[in-house]
């Protein structure tokens, strides 16, 4: 009895400890980024390295926009990243209803399609998106390389497939008699899923969300490609800017936490809500 009891204290001291150090390989080189932020370009090239900053400065923060338009790119992320999350959610939420609640011919097709996609690397659609916006454009003249709507459209096209997977996984968890007995009180099928399903379906719509909204952030690949300078988005800004400011380490770790304020605040508020969609979207189905 003791000596089980022994095994499971030491199992219990195994994996705090292992928790402990992979909480310490995620925010050590975060904390030392934003520490290194308020230091000069000489403490941090400095032979004896701090935590804590020797000389305080805020001047890295002041001059992070000086060189390279950073707050530009920073605006043209956020239209593109919440564009491309309300997108996602909108056609992922019906499309994930249609396939939880109906059974239709192709179906099971379908589903299988959805999945394959997630088996083929994104850099194998580059030179077909690239194609595409340029007939677009010739064919009904409709600008769409260097726009916000046709990069909203390209990062819906990648974000779409595993989301309505998710949240059509989510939606099987939740049972078909509360859309019948919605609609035995009167309730049309719209309105059952607007008014009881889509509340239900909130943790599962906030991890798509997330998702969403993370991939356009910090997508590069076409992003290289399909933007300009009227669009070009906070990815890329941070590679000119890492190219243009040379061995002005201060700056350059002042533009990179300015870039993560956006995902830590979504993910903060909506912490709860992501973990709980994640899991059930996983494990049913």
């Amino acid at each position: 009895m003791m000596k089980r009891k022994h095994v499971k204290i030491i199992q219990q001291v195994l994996f705090y400890l292992a928790v402990l150090l992979l909480v310490a390989v995620v925010l050590v080189p975060y904390l030392w980024m934003f520490s290194s932020s308020f230091k000069s370009t000489l403490e941090i090239q400095g032979m004896e390295p701090r935590w804590i900053p020797h000389n305080f400065t805020i001047e890295n923060y002041r001059l992070v926009n000086e060189i390279v338009p950073i707050f530009d790119y920073f605006k043209n992320s956020l239209i593109i990243s919440f564009g491309t999350m309300i997108g996602t959610i909108i056609l992922a939420t019906f499309a994930a209803y249609a396939i939880s609640r109906f059974r239709f011919r192709g179906r099971n097709f379908y589903t299988v399609t959805l999945f394959s996609t997630q088996m083929l690397p994104g850099i194998l659609f580059l030179i077909p998106y690239f194609v595409m916006f340029i007939w677009v454009q010739r064919t009904f003249g409709l600008q769409m390389r260097n726009t916000y709507h046709g990069m909203i459209f390209t990062y819906i096209s990648f974000s779409l497939p595993f989301a309505i997977l998710m949240l059509r996984n989510y939606l099987d968890s939740i049972p078909q008699e509360i859309d019948e007995q919605a609609m035995i009180d009167g309730c049309s099928r719209v309105r059952a899923l607007f008014r009881i399903i889509l509340p239900l379906a909130k943790p599962g719509i906030a991890a798509v969300g997330i998702y969403s909204f993370i991939m356009a952030w910090n997508e590069i690949l076409f992003a290289t490609i399909l933007t300009g300078t009227q669009t070009k988005t906070v990815a890329l800004g941070l590679l000119q800017y890492i190219g243009a400011q040379q061995s002005r380490w201060g700056s350059m770790m002042a533009a990179c936490i300015l870039t993560t304020i956006p995902i830590l605040i979504l993910f903060t508020t909506m912490q709860k809500h992501i973990v709980e969609g994640l899991v059930s979207g996983a494990t049913k189905g």
